[in-house]
């Protein structure tokens, strides 16, 4: 069964809604590095939310430039535990 955080990484690569290759998709990148934009970023929220069958937690919809993917693995486990 493939890990959490690395599915996530394949949806924001392009394999997903991303323009990175998804090596290129470390936890440790911001989403602006990896050309994530407000528009984008709600892209991935509908494909995590269609993924993993959650609703994504509001205050975590807004996307900053301090966001990084390791923020957004976070957010999806801790929903997915119970959000």
């Amino acid at each position: 069964m493939m890990s959490i955080a690395k599915r996530i990484r394949e949806l924001m690569s392009v394999e997903g809604c991303g323009v990175f290759p998804v090596e290129e998709v470390r936890s440790d990148k911001l989403l602006f590095e990896l050309g994530f934009d407000s528009l984008r970023f709600m892209e991935l929220v509908v494909l995590i939310e269609e993924t993993f069958a959650i609703a994504f937690p509001d205050q975590l919809l807004e996307v900053g430039a301090t966001t990084k993917v390791s923020d957004i693995v976070s957010a999806v486990e801790g929903c997915l535990k119970g959000c």
